[in-house]
């Protein structure tokens, strides 16, 4: 049992020189032992697995994005082919790389048309420190022929102890022996020799059950502030970079604005009397359903109180009354045509057809209904109607929209940037970026602030009428820095604006910068940065969330 002990506690290590092994290992502060390199094309990092395998990522040093291609070693003038297992991932073994030491490395990069050759240095650890007997033991054990020899001979020792344990029927009417237990069915010392030689084979670790790649490395923040984020994990988070370059752009000045159907192309449907709205012939609009200028879309009956109602009908009964009178005098007249001036018949003429045309207006007023129609052509937005339900002229029953033709209202407080307007855009919640045309401000001031009107070009067809957007205006004045995606700028812990630059291969260090909004997608860096750094701009904000 001794032995067993020993060889479960003097498995294979991954630490290496300068760690603590009297401790529990720390597998987020631990890292395996790694070599990096890169030219202005490529960029590699070779992680030293436990077992002796080392992986090597390939990726492209200006954007840290996969590369595909190959990857030869050079180790002490051996090549060595490293095979690939993905897009920029490889794995290469040799016995050197379980031999402690330095050890330089040139690989050899092609990928496409592009070749290049990176030199590194890779210092391989010593093994833990054991016994000269306990080593010689456990390098016994990881040969390849001795663990093949130990599963032949678990293999018979299990099929003898299967065909032991198996019960056989006795003849008739012969006493029965008591059980014979397959435990016992070998003297004790095999059965422990058995059993040390199964544990044993487990705890030897076949080379390849070693050979898989170690995964357990975590991004973790180091104590002088950088954020230690391994290879693994930057193609998990899609993390990219760029080299910054100094330029000139256009300051921007950013209000809120809101977005708003273009008032030419847009009307609300309302009843021009009290009464109870009626559906239409195909009934009441629904939302988004598309409807022509002039067409009918609902029905108002008015509604009068008694005295209302009965002043009506006495002026309807009076005008029935006077038409009547005025027929009967038109027809007498005309009959007597040649005896009377020509005057009097056309004057009897004019009062009739007034007063039909009286009785005509008053009749719709009694039992007729005002049609609701539409104003213009376009989509309904609003439907505030049902069945039944009283209006006044006063209440919205429809609001039509045109999705093609928007505007945006936004109330600015600099109104010296107004005079210098280059360019316009609106940024939607959910990120998209809408160009704007200037229409016109107003000479009003409105929340001490002058309002402003833009047209939206080319709206999508489902922009949300109504929501706030941020507007960001370029203006002529001219600003000297970095132009980034607004994405590669993130908020500190502190509060201050961080890019992160890539400083080495797996190294990001937070650089507190100066930002101005140049549009709805970038931003420009007027201090904190030089040009020819690499800057995250894509996994910025999963970077800061490291601690």
């Amino acid at each position: 049992m001794v032995l067993l002990a020993l060889l479960l506690l003097h498995r294979p290590a991954a630490a290496h020189e300068g760690h603590d092994h009297g401790a529990a290992p720390e597998p987020v502060s631990t890292a395996l032992p790694r070599a990096e390199a890169h030219s202005d094309l490529f960029e590699i990092v070779a992680i030293l697995q436990p077992g002796g395998a080392l992986t090597v990522t390939l990726d492209r040093y200006a954007d840290n994005s996969p590369l595909d291609g190959s990857v030869t070693l050079t180790l002490d003038g051996q090549e060595v082919a490293a095979e690939r297992l993905g897009i920029g991932l490889f794995v290469a073994r040799h016995p050197l790389l379980e031999r402690p030491g330095r050890l330089d490395v040139v690989f050899t990069v092609t990928a496409g048309e592009d070749m290049d050759l990176l030199t590194a240095t890779l210092d391989v650890p010593a093994p833990a420190a054991a016994s000269g007997t306990m080593v010689e033991a456990l390098a016994l054990l990881q040969s390849n022929i001795v663990q093949i020899g130990i599963g032949l001979g678990l293999l018979v020792l299990g099929l003898l102890l299967g065909r032991a344990s198996v019960r056989r029927p006795l003849p008739p009417m012969v006493e029965e022996a008591p059980a014979i237990r397959p435990v016992e069915a070998l003297p004790s010392g095999k059965r422990r020799a058995a059993a040390l030689l199964l544990i044993a084979l487990t705890a030897a670790a076949p080379a390849g059950a070693q050979q898989a790649l170690v995964t357990g490395e975590v991004p973790r923040r180091l104590q002088d502030g950088a954020i230690f984020v391994p290879k693994p994990s930057q193609r998990l988070l899609g993390v990219r970079t760029l080299l910054t370059e100094n330029g000139e752009a256009s300051a921007a000045l950013r209000m809120i604005g809101t977005l708003v159907p273009d008032p030419n192309a847009s009307g609300r449907v309302q009843a021009s009397q009290n009464g109870r709205l009626e559906p239409g012939d195909a009934g009441f609009p629904t939302l988004g359903q598309r409807v022509e200028r002039g067409q009918v879309l609902a029905y108002v009956t008015p509604t009068y109180s008694a005295a209302e109602r009965g002043s009506l009908i006495q002026n309807a009964a009076e005008l029935d009354a006077q038409i009547t009178i005025l027929e009967a005098r038109v027809r007498r007249l005309t009959t007597l045509r040649g005896t009377v001036a020509e005057r009097e018949i056309v004057d009897a003429q004019a009062e009739l057809a007034g007063a039909r045309q009286r009785r005509t207006a008053i009749q719709p007023a009694l039992s007729g209904r005002e049609p609701l129609v539409a104003p213009v052509t376009g989509i309904v937005s609003t439907v505030r109607g049902a069945v039944g339900q009283l209006v006044d002229s006063a209440t919205t029953v429809v609001e039509i929209v045109d999705p093609s033709r928007l505007w945006v209202e936004a109330l600015a407080f600099d109104r010296a940037a107004l005079e210098r307007i280059t360019g316009a855009n609106a940024t939607l919640p959910d990120g998209r970026v809408l160009d704007l045309v200037f229409m016109g401000r107003g000479l009003t001031v409105r929340q001490q602030a002058v309002p402003v009107n833009f047209r939206v070009d080319n709206p999508p067809p489902d922009a949300p009428i109504g929501i706030s957007v941020l507007v960001t205006l370029r203006t002529a004045r001219a600003v000297q820095g970095v132009v980034l995606p607004a994405d590669a700028v993130v908020r500190s812990a502190e509060g201050p604006p961080v890019v992160f630059e890539h400083a080495t291969a797996e190294r990001f260090i937070p650089r507190q910068v100066r930002v101005q909004p140049l549009d709805g997608t970038r931003v420009v860096v007027t201090a904190g940065l030089e040009a020819g750094q690499r800057v995250v701009v894509q996994g910025a904000a999963l970077i800061a969330q490291v601690r």
